[in-house]
């Protein structure tokens, strides 16, 4: 079926904020469509010059006196609807389609969607269907979600299958895989050199679930048996004043360099150096998980990186476990040490493991390929 490319159809893109350092897994879509015009509305705008589009970015957050904010006040106290200014831009751009990201988003555009009468499309991605459900009211907001929902997105299997014990009847599930755009992610061979110091590169946001407490406790056995390893971390969060104790406790300053947040094209600089990747993601005690998977364990397969990570969520799913990558079970930080051993003591498997990451992540999640499966499904939907 052909779809002129002179009516694209245009869908409005849902983000609580546009757009952290961390969700380049959103941007990828939004810079990559073909056949689609999406517009974004978001109730914070952030980093705007790192995630530039050609489309339009609408402010939704309501300070107080601004036009839209004047706008849903007179109109909530006239007639009891807060959202005519949403419901304004969605008209004025002939928005045919809602694609809410995150749970909480996908619930908050219900009443929108029925009064426009247009399909809604929501993507799950980790803390909204693993830490958010536990509170009783969400429960009860997603069952209404799940039934008045068109569709919904997930990452791989167990993600699905989290979406299923959540509520959601399988039939309305779709996965659309985390994609990534490989021309920014140059292949490196891994070969060794000599005596030279090895590089071990982590990336994530200091929160528990991320594991890299257990990262810094590999590292420390490690040590013991290869001490010319650098351990290079792109990242921050609430547990950095922790992490950096350990690090000072633990005498590890020469071996660990924080090089605190940055912006993506610094981390894939910083991946284009590196020798091996960890990263060892963990149920959290409050049972946030990942829910599907990094998008940065792709980008390191698509830059030539042996990968290190754990059994956790869906990274299995993403990883080719023995050809790519080495896993541990979560917080199993001698596994996650044998395992970096193992990559030490067996340097020719570093190019081989390279080349297999690269091949898997450019067959199963090149924004490329995975733009055009989106854009289907979008087409399928009775619009």
């Amino acid at each position: 079926m052909s779809h002129p490319m002179i009516n694209k159809l245009i869908v409005a893109h849902f983000c609580p904020i546009y757009l952290p350092l961390s969700e380049t897994f959103i941007y990828r879509y939004l810079s990559t469509f073909r056949r689609v015009k999406p517009i974004v509305m978001a109730n914070r705008l952030e980093n705007l010059a790192l995630f530039p589009l050609s489309t339009r970015i609408y402010d939704c957050s309501y300070k107080r006196y601004t036009l839209h904010w004047l706008l849903n006040w007179t109109n909530k106290r006239f007639n009891g609807n807060s959202d005519l200014y949403r419901k304004l831009i969605l008209k004025l751009n002939r928005v045919r389609l809602l694609h809410a990201h995150f749970g909480p988003t996908g619930y908050d555009l219900i009443e929108l969607k029925e009064k426009l009468g247009v399909p809604l499309v929501t993507t799950f991605y980790g803390k909204d269907m693993s830490k958010i459900p536990q509170e009783k009211v969400w429960q009860e907001n997603y069952k209404e979600l799940f039934a008045k929902g068109d569709l919904f997105l997930v990452e791989g299997k167990k993600m699905k299958n989290g979406l299923i014990a959540l509520g959601c009847p399988e039939d309305k599930i779709r996965i659309q895989h985390i994609a990534i755009d490989l021309n920014q992610f140059e292949f490196r061979k891994r070969v060794p050199n000599g005596n030279n110091k090895v590089i071990i590169f982590f990336c994530g946001r200091f929160i528990e679930k991320k594991g890299l407490v257990y990262v810094l406790m590999a590292i420390k056995k490690v040590i013991n048996n290869f001490s010319n390893i650098e351990l290079r971390i792109i990242g921050d969060g609430p547990l950095r004043p922790s992490i950096e104790k350990y690090i000072n406790s633990n005498r590890l300053e020469f071996h660990v360099k924080l090089l605190g947040m940055q912006p993506h094209y610094i981390v894939a600089k910083e991946m284009g150096l590196a020798d091996i990747f960890i990263h060892p993601s963990i149920t959290a005690e409050d049972g946030e998980t990942e829910g599907g998977a990094p998008t940065i364990i792709l980008e390191a397969q698509a830059s030539g990186l042996p990968v290190l990570s754990t059994y956790h969520a869906d990274i299995p799913n993403v990883v080719l476990n023995g050809k790519s990558a080495l896993l541990s079970p979560e917080k199993d930080y001698q596994s996650l040490a044998d395992n970096l051993l193992t990559l030490l003591r067996n340097r020719h498997l570093w190019l081989e493991m390279g080349r297999e990451g690269r091949n898997y992540v450019s067959e199963y999640h090149d924004v490329k390929k995975e733009v055009i499966k989106l854009e289907d499904l979008y087409f399928s939907m009775e619009i």
